[in-house]
C-alpha cells in the first residue's frame, strides 16, 4: 500500500494539475515530500516498534495512512494535497519496518528467506500495478475528479489490514515491552531541515516567476554538515544514531551508497517528467501513460 502510492501517483500528476490548479512545484512536492517524510520517520519507527511492539505500531501506522489517504483525496487545494502527502509519507515511515520486523520476528530459517523474498516481489508487483490501476480509474472516472480515487483505494485496504493485523498478528513478548526508545530526535530534525533546505531552491526556482535565494541550499548543507557532527557525537556518547557512519569506513560501502543515491534520485525524476510529457505533450491516455514506465518496473520485480 505504501509503495503502491509512489507509482500510482505519477500517473494523475497532469490531472491532479487541472484539478486543484496545481503549479509544477506543487506536483514536484506531492512526490518529493511523500519520500521526504518517508524517509525521515523510517529509522526512528523502527526503533518505537522494538520498544513498544510491532503490532501495536503496525497498526498505528495503518491507521495513519488510511486517514491521510482520506485527507488527500478530500484536498481543496494544492497546498492541502502537499500537507496530507507529508503526513501520508510519515505514516508509510512508520508502518514499512514494522513489516520487516514481524517477518523478523514470526519466522526462522528457509521461512524467513522466503518471506523476505515474497516481500521483495511484492514491492516490485507494487511499482509495476501502481500506474495500471491508477490509469484505470483515471480513464474510467472523470479525470479532474478521478485523481481522487487513487488516495481512496487505500481505504479498504487500511481497514481490512487493521482487522487482519488484530486478529493474526502476536504482542510483543513481555520482555521486549518497556525498552528505552533512542530515536535520535535532534539528528531527524537536522537532516530533515538541510535536505528541505536542499530542495528549496531547486523546487521552488520559477514558481510564478520568483525563485527562492541560492543561499538558502548552503544553509541546508550546513544543516547536513551539522548533522554529521551530531551524530559523531551521539555515537560517542553511547546512544543509537540515526545513521551509524562507521558504515562509510566499510570497504565498498561509500561507493554503493554514492551509486544508489545518484540511481534512485535519476529515475524519479524521469518518471515524473516522462508521466507528464507522455499525456500534456503525446495526448495519451491515463492508462497508456502508466504503461509506459510499467515495463522499468516489471524489470526490477524480475
Amino acid at each position: 500500500m505504501t509503495l503502491l502510492d509512489v507509482s500510482i501517483v505519477n500517473v494523475a500528476l497532469p490531472s491532479i494539475q487541472s484539478g486543484v490548479g496545481a503549479t509544477p512545484s506543487d506536483l514536484q512536492w506531492v512526490v518529493s515530500g511523500y519520500a521526504l517524510a518517508f524517509g525521515l520517520t523510517l529509522v526512528p519507527s523502527g526503533r518505537i516498534g522494538d520498544a513498544l511492539g510491532r503490532r501495536t505500531v503496525f497498526v498505528v501506522g495503518v491507521v495513519l495512512f488510511g486517514l491521510s489517504s482520506l485527507a488527500c483525496g478530500l484536498a481543496p487545494s494544492a497546498g492541502l494535497l502537499v500537507v496530507a502527502r507529508l503526513v501520508q509519507g510519515a505514516a508509510g515511515g512508520v508502518l514499512n519496518p514494522q513489516v520487516s520486523g514481524l517477518i523478523q520476528q514470526l519466522f526462522r530459517g528457509a521461512e524467513r528467506g522466503r518471506a523476505f523474498g515474497l516481500l521483495g516481489a511484492s514491492i516490485g508487483i507494487s511499482t509495476a500495478v501502481g500506474p495500471v490501476v491508477g490509469g484505470v480509474l483515471l480513464d474510467a472516472l472523470d479525470p479532474d475528479a478521478g485523481w481522487r480515487w487513487i488516495f481512496f483505494v487505500n481505504l479498504p485496504v487500511a481497514a481490512a489490514a487493521v482487522v487482519l493485523a488484530m486478529h493474526w498478528l502476536p504482542d510483543p513478548p513481555a520482555r521486549a515491552r518497556g525498552r528505552r526508545i533512542d530515536v535520535d530526535p535532534v539528528g531527524v530534525l537536522l537532516l530533515g531541515a538541510g535536505v528541505l533546505g536542499i530542495l528549496l531552491p531547486v523546487v521552488e526556482s520559477g514558481r510564478d516567476g520568483s525563485t527562492v535565494p541560492w543561499w538558502v541550499g548552503l544553509v541546508g548543507a550546513g544543516f547536513v554538515a551539522a548533522f554529521l557532527a551530531w551524530e559523531r557525537r551521539y555515537t560517542d556518547r553511547g546512544r543509537e544514531p540515526l545513521v551509524d557512519l562507521s558504515l562509510f569506513g566499510v570497504r565498498g560501502y561509500p561507493s554503493g551508497a554514492t551509486v544508489g543515491t545518484i540511481y534512485f534520485g535519476g529515475f524519479t525524476g524521469i518518471f515524473f517528467v516522462l508521466t507528464i510529457h507522455v499525456q500534456q505533450q503525446l495526448h495519451y491516455s491515463h492508462l497508456l501513460g502508466g504503461l509506459t514506465v510499467t515495463p522499468f518496473a516489471i524489470g526490477s520485480a524480475v
